[in-house]
């Protein structure tokens, strides 16, 4: 085997491994969100109500970490947390299934997952250095965020669908920049194969965040409400 064919199959396995996990992050948000929703358990949903803030400063705090200290950590303490935070994220969920529909919330995830796959797909062919783009997109995500703080205060109809809007472009164009970028990582010489198995992790948490994001901003544009 030649170092090009060993480069290329090394390179298959750690996007399997991140595509994989971030997969599995998102059968366990879904399966939570769905365990907790108003049609499943509506008195737990309705007894969690009063906690989300707390369980979305704990999602914060536990991604934070993640990203700070996943060198100390060991790979399966790494991989506890990212379980524990797409549990977290899926009780943070759960209110969308009381203001959207059932049937409008599935329509708009597989939406949201085949914008993922034709950007990764991109992201995995093209030619383009995305790697310039890395400081443009940073830029952008703080203004979304600006966006939505400054939306929260003003509730513009309006202007939430330009957010909206912005939101869909910008992380589908970071799950391409960020396929490329995992790629490009993946043919380096790494000799330590646990820190190969953190970075997945690593990928398949940006790559969630990715899928989640665009599915929420979609559903902002798209969704039907509950009467």
């Amino acid at each position: 085997m030649n170092y090009h064919n060993y480069q290329a199959i090394a390179a298959q396995g750690f996007m399997s491994k991140v595509y994989s996990w971030m997969a599995a992050g998102l059968c366990v948000t879904g399966a939570v969100s769905y365990y907790l929703s108003p049609a499943v358990n509506p008195k737990l949903f309705m007894a969690l109500q009063g906690y989300i803030l707390v369980f979305a400063l704990l999602q914060l705090g536990l991604v934070m970490y993640f990203t700070a200290a996943w060198r100390s950590l060991q790979y399966t303490t790494l991989a506890t947390m990212f379980t524990v935070y797409s549990g977290l994220m899926g009780i943070t969920l759960a209110p969308v299934a009381y203001i959207y529909t059932g049937e409008s919330i599935f329509q708009i995830f597989f939406m949201a997952a085949a914008m993922f796959a034709g950007m990764a797909v991109y992201g995995s062919v093209t030619k383009s250095d995305l790697s310039s783009m890395g400081n443009i997109l940073l830029m952008g995500l703080f203004g979304l965020v600006i966006a939505n703080f400054i939306n929260i205060f003003w509730h513009n109809a309006q202007f939430d669908i330009v957010i909206s809007c912005i939101g869909v472009g910008l992380f589908a164009i970071l799950t391409a920049y960020d396929v490329q970028m995992l790629r490009n990582f993946s043919m380096q010489a790494v000799e330590d194969q646990e820190d190969m198995d953190k970075i997945a992790l690593i990928g398949a948490l940006q790559l969630y965040l990715n899928v989640i994001n665009m599915f929420l901003y979609l559903l902002r544009l798209f969704g039907k409400k509950r009467d």
